[in-house]
Formats: C-alpha cells, sequence, structure tokens
C-alpha cells in the first residue's frame, strides 16, 4: 500500500472513529477512552486495542467500539479483534454476566463485507454486536 493510500486509510479510520463516539454520546453513553483528538488511547485486552471504550453509569455496562474500513475487513487482525471484543461478558455491576456490546463502524458500502466477516467467524448471530455505516 502506498503511504498515499496508507494516509486514506488514517484518515478515514480518524473519521470512523468520530462519527462512532457521536453515535455513542447521542445514545447517552460517556466516552472513557479513544482512538482519537483529546481522550487517552484504549488499554490493551488480550493483546488487542478497541478503538472506543466507553460507559453506561446507570446501567453499569461498558461498550466497545471497532472502526473498519473497507480494507480493515479484509485483515486478519481485524478478525482477530471481532472475535475478541464479541465474546466479552460483563464481569461485576448491575450488568454482570451480560454480552458486552460491540459497537462496529465501518465506511458505508462496506456491509456486505462487514456480514461476511462476521458469517465467516461464525457471529453474525450474536445480539451484542452492532453495525453502524458512516
Amino acid at each position: 500500500m502506498s503511504s498515499m493510500e496508507n494516509e486514506g486509510e488514517n484518515a478515514e479510520h480518524r473519521r470512523l472513529v468520530k462519527a462512532l463516539i457521536q453515535e455513542l454520546k447521542n445514545q447517552g453513553f460517556e466516552i472513557l477512552n479513544a482512538e482519537s483528538d483529546g481522550y487517552e488511547p484504549c488499554s490493551e485486552i488480550e493483546s488487542c486495542f478497541p478503538d472506543v471504550k466507553s460507559y453506561n453509569r446507570k446501567k453499569e455496562f461498558a461498550v466497545f467500539g471497532l472502526a473498519k474500513t473497507c480494507t480493515d475487513l479484509a485483515k486478519e487482525q481485524t478478525e482477530v479483534q471481532i472475535k475478541i471484543f464479541a465474546c466479552r461478558f460483563m464481569y461485576k455491576g448491575k450488568s454482570k454476566g451480560a454480552a458486552v456490546p460491540l459497537c462496529i463502524a465501518i465506511t458505508k458500502g462496506c456491509e456486505k463485507q462487514l456480514d461476511d466477516c462476521l458469517s465467516k467467524l461464525k457471529l453474525n448471530r450474536k445480539k451484542n454486536i452492532f453495525k453502524y455505516a458512516f
């Protein structure tokens, strides 16, 4: 990938992260960490980093967010991240035992690629995965 393409991918990734932050804020979540200006980056979880971590204080549950471009969806690293974040459960608080929601922000037009990826990982029926196309 040329540095120009790479820069385009990075800019698109940043745009998706910002859109996801806004979406989660609109839903009443507090953004704890994010791969975006003005936020501390997320902590590592099982050797992967989410792009966004948000929290609902009333219900005491966290939400992980990943931002993926069309190119990202073809990468093995993306599959690893989705598997890890889609299979987590709350370990304390009012929502203990509940599946942690995973919000995946993708570039509009990549919906089929994301659906194919989730099917391949056998995660297409999980109720805790939320897809957003921006």
